[in-house]
């Protein structure tokens, strides 16, 4: 974020006439004012700059990380970051659904199966391919595995808190 500042005008406090040049086309004032060597001035944020650095190849790097994290990591706002995802076409923020599917890796690994060793291998692919392409969705056969594990800790903790009582 490029910050400049202007000095006011200390008989009325209204900022005189700005050229365009410094605002730019998308640049905005933010009112809030900035004490700098007790002067009272306004800070001219251009918010642009900074957003668009920030390339696919750094937010691939963020979606282990909710989207709160990951922008505090870039220093950016959570609506910019949010601004630039649309723009690089991540509509949705793939966190949940990475985490869901490494939840069910956990969840598969526990059982200990000896035949499950193929679905962790096709649930890490499908990981990898939600992170080069977070748009993608969930493939059918990893969505009734999850609902099937869903299932199975439910009925074991259901059947667990019976025998407590």
């Amino acid at each position: 974020m490029v910050l400049s500042t202007l000095p006011i005008d200390e008989r009325d406090g209204k900022i005189r006439a700005l050229p365009e040049a410094i605002l730019g086309r998308r640049a905005f004032i933010d009112m809030a004012p900035v004490l700098k060597n007790k002067k009272r001035t306004y800070a001219i944020r251009v918010s642009r700059s900074k957003r668009h650095t920030i390339t696919f190849e750094h937010l691939s790097g963020k979606f282990h990380m909710p989207m709160a994290a990951a922008s505090k990591s870039l220093a950016v706002s959570k609506s910019t970051l949010k601004l630039r995802c649309r723009e690089l076409g991540i509509l949705v923020w793939p966190y949940r659904k990475l985490s869901s599917l490494e939840k069910l890796i956990n969840k598969v690994v526990e059982l200990a199966h000896p035949g499950f060793q193929f679905i962790v291998c096709n649930i890490r692919q499908e990981i990898e391919a939600i992170k080069m392409n977070p748009s993608l969705k969930i493939k059918n056969e990893t969505e009734c595995l999850r609902r099937a594990m869903y299932d199975l800790h439910y009925k074991k903790r259901r059947d667990d808190s019976r025998v407590a009582n």
